[in-house]
């Protein structure tokens, strides 16, 4: 499984009804699971940030296809926007350098 990490923008809404981004953050984050899984994925950790970005989520996919389905689902079910980069750990920097 390949290491994505997800830049997250979420929308304005002030709202507290049932639904709103207020009543889905003091949920967690099961429905950004379903969508993550219901695509192959798996979703390591997510954090609210302060800055340019409301959010980062760390995630594992079988490829970047299936990764980038789950990001267009997230954005159709959530609104908002996400910024997406594969990420490679430590384990294969080796194999990463070997190409240059």
């Amino acid at each position: 499984m390949a290491t994505f990490i997800a830049l997250l923008t979420l929308p304005n809404d002030d709202s507290a009804e049932p639904g709103s981004l207020a009543h889905k953050l003091e949920e967690g984050a099961p429905e950004t699971r379903k969508v993550l899984e219901a695509h192959g994925g798996k979703l390591l950790s997510i954090y609210l940030t302060m800055g340019q970005f409301d959010g980062v989520a760390v995630m594992e996919f079988p490829n970047t296809v299936a990764c980038a389905q789950a990001m267009m689902a997230f954005r159709e079910r959530f609104g908002g926007g996400t910024q997406t980069m594969e990420a490679f750990p430590e384990s294969q920097w080796a194999e990463l350098a070997a190409g240059i």
